[in-house]
């Protein structure tokens, strides 16, 4: 047990130091601000384009059968939540609330 307390806590110490790296590589930057806002907003523009890659190969590799009992699934809960909150906004004798 404590050597999974102390791999948990050397992962928390390397974040850490992650972060406070990347924060004083960016406050030290020899870069303009108007540049470094560029270059983070290409940064950003990259990984929103790889997410959208990734998730559509992940999409493609799920079946349709699946994603339909998905979908089937939402719109049974979505359908008995909207039953449920109409019947207690009518009391019993149907009189509304």
């Amino acid at each position: 047990m404590d050597h999974k307390k102390s791999s948990a806590s050397g992962l928390w110490y390397l974040i850490g130091g992650a972060a406070i790296g990347t924060l004083l590589g960016v406050l030290f930057a020899p870069k303009k601000g108007s540049e470094l806002r560029e270059d983070i907003g290409e940064w950003g523009r990259k990984g929103r384009e790889k997410s959208q890659t990734l998730m559509t190969k992940l999409s493609a590799m799920v079946p349709f059968r699946v994603k339909a009992a998905a979908a089937f699934g939402a719109v049974k809960a979505g359908g008995a939540e909207a039953i449920r909150e109409t019947e207690e906004s009518f009391n019993l004798d149907g009189a509304k609330k």
